[in-house]
């Protein structure tokens, strides 16, 4: 981890300056320290040292844009500000305090900014460091050759490090970015070799860091579902509008992004190599089609990458969600168009059918299945005595959230003959037992007493 992230995150004192939404700031900085708390974000709690700022409440303070801070390890902007508030104490024991909490932070901040009246605290790029996920972009940044003697043991071992050529797809005006990235730390007898996927964003302007962050995190999310698992990031650049030309990069923190659920089971039955990979979604353009269509689709895509970031879920709520999804996006679908496919009854064999034989292959027969998936969600959502078994619900909410996945990835250019892949071969074996002995052997107390 970069030394100035890791000095934030440990704690540290410094300098801060609160940064409005115009740019401005008060020229003399806030006193006080900074660091990573339990929630994963982080904190800074800083002294009211203002006499006549202690007649008025931290709450009613107008919440900063970013703070601009100078620390003895480093410099930073911290972005994204969830919170703010305080403490005021007039008189007595305590010292009057305020709080901040935030979400990303970048380091090397150029201070001479504060030199002027407005500070610019935009970026132009924000890359993202994925370890992990080579096999999904198809991008190979390291490569190790060995020789050996003629007994069998090894003589050298040579590493090749080299930036794969990127991939690019255009995002209106922001650019998404997959290539790699490689460092090199010389050790004596230890170097430290780190040679991660890259994704980026890019801005023809620099903007809030937000826009990039939401870019990120969709996709993310997309990498979460390919390895069905949460695929943290652990490093990443930054290039502020300040300093287009930094001498050194600056390095981001944000918590989404690189602080995952505490412990997650397997959802899908993942085998180690992902569901799908870059090439099937034809490269970038298939990852810019799922950041787009997140918007046009928010419930359907929430469904699908929600669970991979919050524990807690139950099955029925699982169901829920995913029902719920699948409801809105037929809906959307309609005011879109009116295709004649988003007709059809049930709304879960509609989709279904929209997918085609992939789906009607892993499931044995799709009309009995969106007949159970839908009578079983009618029933956890309207009848309170209604208690089927929970490995039952769970197998038609994990089943009925791959054919979600299943159609966002047909949106986004994924071919049947990949889809077939993903759900026949890729996905558990285990899944795709239960589901078909569920179709084909149904419990007598599975279905509801009516359907609503």
């Amino acid at each position: 981890m970069d030394k100035e992230i890791q000095a934030l995150m440990s704690g540290t004192v410094g300098f801060f300056w609160p940064i409005s939404d115009d740019g401005t700031f008060d020229q003399e900085p806030e006193r006080g320290f900074i660091s990573k708390v339990d929630n994963g974000r982080l904190e800074i709690r800083t002294l009211n040292e203002d006499a006549q700022a202690n007649l008025l409440f931290p709450h009613q303070r107008t919440k900063p844009h970013a703070i601009v801070c100078v620390f003895p390890e480093g410099s930073g902007v911290v972005l994204n500000i969830s919170r703010h508030g305080g403490t005021t104490n007039i008189g007595g024991r305590k010292a009057s305090a305020f709080e901040y909490g935030a979400r990303t932070v970048i380091t090397r901040f150029p201070i001479e900014e504060l030199d002027r009246k407005v500070v610019n605290v935009r970026v132009k790029e924000l890359s993202a460091h994925f370890p992990g996920i080579s096999k999904w972009a198809g991008l190979k940044v390291s490569e190790v050759k060995r020789e050996r003697k003629p007994d069998g043991r090894a003589r050298t071992a040579t590493v090749h490090l080299q930036s794969p050529q990127q991939i690019v797809a255009d995002l209106g005006s922001l650019t998404l970015v997959i290539g790699g990235h490689w460092e090199v730390a010389e050790n004596d007898d230890r170097p430290l070799i780190y040679a991660p996927v890259s994704i980026g964003v890019k801005a023809r302007r620099a903007r809030d860091v937000s826009e990039m962050i939401t870019v990120l995190l969709r996709v993310q999310g997309l990498v979460n579902v390919a390895h069905d698992s949460f695929m943290a990031v652990d490093g990443g650049r930054a290039i502020l509008g300040a300093e287009d030309n930094p001498v050194q990069y600056p390095r981001f923190w944000n918590d989404a992004l690189m602080e995952g659920p505490p412990s997650r089971g397997k959802r899908k039955g993942s085998t180690g190599f992902p569901l799908f990979t870059l090439a099937d979604l034809n490269g970038a353009l298939g990852v810019s089609r799922w950041v787009r269509l997140y918007d046009k689709y928010p419930s359907a895509f929430d469904a699908v990458v929600t669970p991979y970031r919050f524990n807690g879920m139950t099955w029925h709520g699982y169901m829920r969600d995913t029902a719920v999804g699948i409801e809105r996006l037929i809906a959307q679908c309609k005011k879109e168009s009116r295709p004649a496919w988003a007709n059809e009854k049930p709304q879960s064999l509609a989709l279904a059918k929209r997918v085609g034989a992939p789906f009607g292959e892993f499931v044995g027969d799709v009309s009995v299945w969106a007949s159970l998936f839908w009578g079983v969600y009618n029933g956890v959502k309207h009848q309170a005595s209604y208690d089927p078994d929970p490995r039952d619900v769970a197998t038609l909410a994990l089943s009925g959230n791959l054919l979600l996945t299943a159609y966002l990835l047909q949106r986004c250019g994924m071919s049947k003959m990949a889809l077939d892949r993903m759900l026949n071969k890729r996905v558990g074996y285990q899944l795709r037992d239960r589901v078909r002995e569920l179709v084909q052997n149904p419990p007598k107390n599975l279905m509801p007493k009516s359907s609503y």
